[in-house]
Formats: structure tokens, sequence, C-alpha cells
């Protein structure tokens, strides 16, 4: 029996400490590499690449490479690190029949942002901080699903997506010329 709770007390503990980690996605844009230091851990993130981190709960020190230091408690589970302070675009993507399309445009928050310099009237957000909790399903860099299985309880669903300034103009680009 004495065994038996000490299992379930080791157990646990075990469980606890698996699901209190913060892993840090540092994302990088730019065409040159970055650094950043998380606490003691120097971190080079190459040119348009993201470097994972795991690290604790809790409070973390971040130092940029203009020397700057940021002090931030981590509560969540997982967040970007925008040491080059680009903006990066949220947009949501519809997955569903077209007849549904209607119904999911009119829950949609109309508003205007501006990204890069041009003012976009929609459902979208612009994030630019050094440190973001991710909110969103696919990342910079990361290609949307071409198609997506809907629950069969619902009528359609919708992904969102982050893009940085040159997958932005990549996708703008691409649609312009109509491929």
């Amino acid at each position: 029996m004495k065994k038996l709770i000490i299992l379930s007390v080791l157990a646990t503990v075990f469980f606890t400490s698996c699901s209190s980690g913060v892993d840090l996605a540092i994302d990088n844009p730019t065409d040159f590499s970055v650094e950043v230091v998380v606490d003691t851990l120097r971190v080079v993130v190459p040119p348009k690449e993201v470097v994972w981190v795991e690290m604790g709960l809790g409070e973390h020190q971040l130092t940029l490479e203009n020397d700057s230091i940021i002090k931030f408690n981590f509560t969540e589970s997982v967040y970007m690190i925008n040491p080059s302070l680009s903006e990066y675009l949220l947009s949501d993507e519809y997955y569903g029949p077209e007849m549904y399309q209607d119904s999911y445009a009119a829950n949609l928050t109309n508003k205007e942002v501006t990204f890069l310099g041009i003012p976009m009237n929609g459902n979208y957000d612009v994030i630019s901080d050094v440190i973001n909790e991710v909110t969103w399903d696919y990342g910079p860099r990361e290609s949307l699903p071409e198609m997506v299985e809907v629950d069969s309880d619902e009528s359609y669903t919708s992904l969102v997506k982050a893009y940085d300034p040159q997958e932005f103009m990549a996708l703008m680009m691409s649609s312009y010329s109509g491929e």
C-alpha cells in the first residue's frame, strides 16, 4: 500500500511537471541572422527560420541584439518571440461548403488594420510585439492545408494563419498575377 501511494505521488509530480513547460518559437522573417538571449541561453536564429526553445513557466528574461532587456511572466504554453519587431498579419481562412460562406462571413469582425503601411478592411489582426501568445493555427511560412475535415456536427470551420511580411507579399504577388 505504501509503495502504491509513493508511485501515485511520483506519477502526479511527473505529469504535473510535463505540463508546466513553455515553448518559445523565436521567429526571424528577415534576411539576416538574429540573436536572442533567453535567460542565459544564447540563441542564433538563421534568416527566415524558427528556432524552438523550451523552458519552465514563470518569469524569464529576454535580451535582444540592441541590448534591450525584457522580463516577462510566461503563463501560457506557446509564445512566438519576434526579436526583429516585424509585423505579422493574422487572417482567418474559411473551410466548408460554399452555401455556408455567408453565415461564416456574418460572424466575422470587420475592422480596418494597417499592415506594412497598407490599410486593409476585414477580419484581420496585426501583431508586432516582441512577445506574442500563439493564438493562431498556422504560423509564418507554414502552409495552410488545401482541405480540412469538418466535424459532423458543424457546417464549416476556419483556421487562423500568421503571415510574415515576405510571405504576405509573395501571396499578394501570386494572386495578383493569377497563379
